[in-house]
């Protein structure tokens, strides 16, 4: 019997630190969506600016960016559509509040297996 509730809380421990890890992951995605948000709102508000555009890993290229041009946006698989920035703005909503409802899973997860754990300790004990 021992054995047995050793491998279950060596599962669950596992468990939980595969959603704490899979967590971290989810809030560095909703940083770096913050500050895409916050770039996409920076070049909204100037009519012409000069930014350095990616050409390549570690290369950049400077271009010159007026608020009415569209930009790029994948929508999955490696496809690309053309949007205003207000409209990048949306997909960039849209995507923060499926991780923000994807994060709230994965804690309500682990919430239920700390619970779990607890009861697990508690009758050890009390054995």
């Amino acid at each position: 019997m021992d054995q047995q509730i050793m491998q279950v809380l060596t599962q669950m421990n596992q468990q939980h630190e595969a959603l704490q890890e899979q967590i971290k992951l989810v809030e560095q995605q909703l940083l770096e969506l913050s500050n895409f948000r916050e770039e996409l709102r920076v070049l909204s508000t100037k009519d012409k600016t000069q930014i350095l555009a990616p050409l390549g890993k570690s290369v950049f290229a400077p271009v010159e960016f007026s608020s009415d041009q569209k930009v790029f946006v994948e929508v999955g698989a490696g496809y690309f559509v053309k949007k205003t920035l207000s409209d990048a703005q949306a997909v960039v909503e849209d995507q923060s509040g499926k991780f923000h409802e994807f994060k709230a899973q994965l804690s309500a997860e682990m919430s239920n297996l700390t619970s779990q754990l607890e009861n697990v300790f508690r009758s050890m004990q009390n054995e």
